[in-house]
């Protein structure tokens, strides 16, 4: 039995096992959770067998967001709370207990009990300088293969868009590692936690 045919979520979509569907379109289906932590509480899946978020095509994300956004304004409408919490989990060390992405929609009341909790961590300025360039960088090196497979016409474009990928493939290549702006000079320092601690 494959991931997929013995997947909950799966069988929900499918129909073979019953649930109190409240929101429905061509790629997503929104469901009341059975055991709910709040009032209102919702599961969002896509209808599409996906483990994680980033295997899922961007028009089912699109669709995924419509209906959140639809979703939190009848919840808010209707069962009067005050905030709604959106929680995705991705990996069993995230807390995903199901192998199909999921949205949990929250509705949150007073003094309801549910805990969301992020700890503030510590880091330095510098420590998160090297984050910033590994990820930055990582998106271009993404970005620069799949503008050279349009350059090369492993991907089919029109003449239009090739050219536009040219020029971006052109001037990412160029790019530097983007500076570090708490050490630029001419420029007042503040420490990133003190405005952070303003928040």
């Amino acid at each position: 039995m494959t991931e997929e045919q013995k997947c909950l979520f799966c069988e929900i979509v499918k129909g073979n096992i019953p649930s109190l569907k409240i929101y429905e379109n061509e790629g997503v289906v929104a469901v009341l959770n059975i055991k709910p932590a709040t009032k209102g509480h919702v599961i969002l899946i896509p209808k599409q067998h996906h483990t994680f978020i980033q295997t899922i095509p961007e028009d089912i994300l699109f669709q995924l967001m419509v209906a959140a956004k639809a979703i939190t304004a009848i919840l808010t409408q209707i069962l009067q709370c005050p905030g709604i919490n959106i929680i995705h989990s991705m990996g069993s060390t995230a807390g995903q207990k199901i192998g199909h992405a999921s949205f949990e929609i929250i509705p949150r009341y007073a003094g309801d009990n549910v805990k969301v909790e992020i700890p503030e961590g510590k880091t330095n300025e510098q420590e998160l300088y090297e984050h910033q360039k590994i990820i930055v960088k990582a998106f271009q090196e993404s970005t620069i293969k799949l503008l050279k497979a349009i350059k090369s016409g492993e991907i089919k474009v029109s003449p239009e868009i090739k050219t536009q990928a040219e020029k971006a493939l052109a001037a990412m290549e160029e790019q530097k590692a983007p500076k570090n702006p708490l050490k630029e000079e001419n420029v007042k320092r503040v420490k990133l936690e003190d405005e952070l601690g303003k928040l």
